[in-house]
């Protein structure tokens, strides 16, 4: 979790700008790399599954975890950047593409490591302006996003196919809710959840939703959480009602 703002006018700002500008960034790649790609042959009696697009899922993402250009320490102090992007040493900071804010500038592996001590050393519970004010290496416009999705594509979407082998079918919402507590906790951390994974993969989403309480986030966010997993279980029960008549 990103650290606090110096006041809840400024959060809200910051935060609605940032995701403004990382959403748009990721919508702009999405469109060129679909452009880049020849529409598949559609073969007959294929497997359609749905597929889920790690793009989609940024933008709730960013409203949690915020989006930052800089290295600050988050509430549980670790170095982070990005949309919530842990950097558990320098070597793990050395691998971005740090660059000067005055002059655009790429950082020197010394400056990158100072800036990463300078960081860490501040340690947790400061305004966001004290570690933006330690170092003016910041992250070009794009690679938080970049991230963001490279990490949904090989970690976390993996790991909530093998937790919930029918995650590609689950309503939108019950996507966003699990897409987000993954982020939030790790995989690992999720799948301690047994009472909602099983609730899922029976497409119970209002046990679901009585049982997602993370106690390591705000409450609003456990109650966005919540909201997403009711919303499956309304569209799961307009779909099953619909279901007979269209039988008839």
């Amino acid at each position: 979790m990103p650290p606090t703002q110096t006041s809840i006018e400024d959060l809200l700002a910051n935060v609605a700008r940032a995701a403004n500008e990382a959403v748009a960034a990721i919508a702009e790649r999405s469109s060129r790399q679909r452009a880049a790609v020849p529409t598949a042959r559609r073969e007959p009696n294929v497997d359609r599954r749905t597929t889920t697009d790690a793009r989609a899922f940024c933008a709730e993402l960013v409203k949690w975890e915020g989006c930052t250009q800089h290295m600050y320490v988050d509430t549980r102090g670790h170095v982070t950047t990005g949309i919530g992007h842990l950097l558990p040493n320098a070597e793990a900071a050395l691998a971005l593409p740090w660059r000067h804010k005055a002059t655009g500038q790429p950082a020197t592996a010394a400056e990158v490591r100072a800036a990463f001590d300078r960081v860490r050393a501040q340690g947790p519970g400061h305004k966001a302006l004290s570690y933006r004010l330690l170092s003016d290496l910041v992250l070009p416009p794009g690679v938080a996003g970049d991230l963001a999705v490279r990490r949904l594509d090989r970690e976390f979407l993996p790991g909530l196919r093998r937790l919930c082998p029918s995650f590609d079918r689950y309503p939108v919402p019950a996507q966003h809710a699990l897409v987000d507590m993954a982020y939030n906790l790790g995989v690992g951390g999720l799948s301690k959840f047994h009472k909602l994974l099983a609730s899922c993969e029976r497409g119970d989403f209002v046990t679901a939703s009585n049982n997602c309480h993370r106690r390591s986030s705000r409450e609003p966010r456990n109650a966005a959480t919540q909201r997403l997993f009711l919303e499956a279980a309304n569209l799961t029960a307009s779909l099953n009602a619909r279901a007979p008549s269209a039988r008839s």
